[in-house]
């Protein structure tokens, strides 16, 4: 009778340690720092995007915050990129 009790206890304990779930924490994603407002858009549709924020903000109208984020992001580029003109040296001739 001992020996039964015992096997059915351990079968038991076996059986909910089993079934429990397990506590492992899943891997978090990498915070993104900031999503790129343009992404997913032709070099062609940013800058038709780029020019129609430009005249929203000249005529006044008011931007969504989204609106916002891209006209930030289209000044960025239009800083980052390189200048059209040409060197000292060259407009000195």
């Amino acid at each position: 009778m001992k020996k039964a009790l015992l096997t059915a206890s351990a079968f038991l304990f076996a059986t909910v340690a089993y079934a429990a779930p397990s506590q492992t924490t899943e891997p978090k994603a990498p915070v993104a720092v900031k999503a790129d407002p343009l992404a997913g858009l032709t070099m062609d549709q940013q800058m038709e995007l780029c020019e129609r924020l430009e005249t929203l903000k000249t005529q006044s109208k008011p931007l969504t915050p989204k609106m916002q984020q891209q006209l930030k992001a289209c000044q960025a580029m239009s800083m980052d990129a390189p200048s059209d003109t040409a060197p000292d040296a060259t407009q000195d001739r």
